[in-house]
């Protein structure tokens, strides 16, 4: 123990000796500087690393977010309508984002297409640098081609920005047949130097994007009014909108009407589409045709809703124009002679002649029309030159008279009112249900 003791302080003295040598300290403060240094360099690069982190942190976070509207059609909110508007926050539909440019830099964009068993939507964009847009004239197809066939335009819509620099078109189109797999775009524009280009726009259908049908139904049904029928053959519904297809008269029937001179021609077929004991709002558009096949008609409403329980077709309405030949005299003084003409209402309040023309006064009930009338003077045919709209008064039961004065480029002492043709308007209220299950 004494040997460890001695050895200890012989170590103490020697490093009491010990002297410090006077360039240490210069050593000392620079490796004190150095550390320092890469301190603030380790700093530096921790900041970066750090903003680095944090940015991947929030994209991370937002990444579906951005992937969400990444996927969303921009701008045409205001041609959409509601059920359109919902797809579209959902992502549905498949961008497309091609374009072509004519010579003078205006340029049309198709954005992209919805799909699915009823059309197929196209939103294209029309966009001019000179901020003129309302004045380019454009001219798209009426059809889309593909390697199958073409399929037709029904109707449409666009809205311009406030700087007229853009117009976004909303178009719809004929669903292609399901093998088609590449569909081309085709307009043509005519330039300020009237000019005219052709531009056409290709793009690939994304069947995987495609929508389908919610509800698919033959129907054949056939409903009994007064002067004719209606047959309902199909109801297509799909996530944008819902078709009622239908015929009034078949190709026979149109023969055999002419054969007869009772030539039977609908004009408008008005109806309401009743979901779940609420009406289906929003008619989107319809049309009737006259071809081989018939008098046929189609009319669109909106989606129907997705938990469907019960549906009915109302009728409301139908316009029809209707062959009279029917021949009524004439006494220029007598008035208010009331005729009654296929059931409807027409009342004669006025013959008189002024310089050498002859003027009839009549009132029927607005939507009844008499589209071809002819005078008869001293045994001649003298057509209509016009008529002049003298009033329309309501009744308290809402329906509206409408008094117009017919005027004939002649006179004479015997008159007659020859009406072959005339237009009026058929009310109905029958309800028809199409089963949902």
């Amino acid at each position: 123990m004494e040997k460890i003791e001695r050895m200890l302080r012989e170590r103490k003295e020697a490093l009491d000796e010990l002297a410090v040598p006077r360039e240490l300290g210069g050593r000392l403060a620079g490796a004190l500087e150095g550390h320092e240094s890469v301190k603030r360099r380790s700093k530096r690069w921790l900041i970066k690393v750090a903003a680095v982190c944090l940015a991947v942190v929030l994209v991370g976070y937002n990444f579906n977010t951005l992937a969400f509207y990444g996927k969303q059609l921009i701008g045409y909110d205001q041609i959409m309508t509601g059920t359109l508007r919902e797809l579209n926050e959902l992502g549905k539909g498949q961008l497309i984002g091609e374009s072509h440019s004519f010579a003078d830099g205006v340029s049309i964009t198709l954005d992209g297409i919805m799909l699915d068993d009823s059309q197929l939507l196209a939103f294209y964009t029309v966009h001019d640098p000179r901020g003129d847009v309302n004045s380019i004239n454009l001219y798209p197809q009426s059809h889309m081609k593909g390697f199958f066939g073409r399929y037709f335009m029904s109707g449409g819509q666009g809205q311009g920005n406030e700087e007229q620099t853009e117009m976004k078109w909303m178009m719809s189109f004929e669903p292609p047949f399901f093998l088609e797999r590449t569909l081309h775009f085709s307009f043509a524009y005519r330039g300020s130097d009237n000019s005219l280009e052709e531009g056409v726009i290709s793009f690939k259908l994304d069947r995987a994007q495609a929508m389908g049908s919610t509800l698919k139904k033959t129907l054949n049904q056939t409903v009994a009014l007064e002067h004719t029928k209606v047959n309902f053959e199909s109801i297509l519904a799909s996530p944008t909108r819902t078709v009622i297809y239908g015929s009034m008269q078949n190709i026979l029937g149109l023969a055999r009407d002419q054969i007869k001179g009772q030539r039977f021609r609908p004009n408008m077929l008005t109806m309401r589409l009743i979901a779940n004991g609420e009406e289906v709002i929003t008619q989107q558009g319809g049309g009737m045709s006259t071809d081989m096949r018939g008098i046929t008609f189609e009319q669109s409403f909106d989606a129907l809703p997705a938990d469907l329980k019960s549906l009915h077709i109302q009728i409301d309405s139908v316009s029809v124009d209707r062959d009279v030949n029917e021949t009524v005299s004439l006494d220029k003084d007598a008035k208010n002679n009331r005729l009654e003409i296929l059931g409807q209402a027409v009342e004669i309040t006025g013959v008189y002649k002024t310089n050498g023309d002859t003027f009839v006064t009549i009132t029927t009930e607005e939507s009844t029309v008499l589209t071809r009338v002819f005078l008869m003077v001293d045994g001649d045919k003298i057509g209509l030159e016009r008529a002049v709209t003298d009033g329309r008064d309501k009744l308290t039961d809402g329906s509206i008279l409408h008094t117009r004065t017919l005027h004939f480029p002649g006179a004479g002492e015997e008159l007659a009112l020859l009406i072959e043709r005339m237009t009026f308007t058929e009310l109905y209220n029958v309800r028809l249900e199409i089963p949902v299950d």
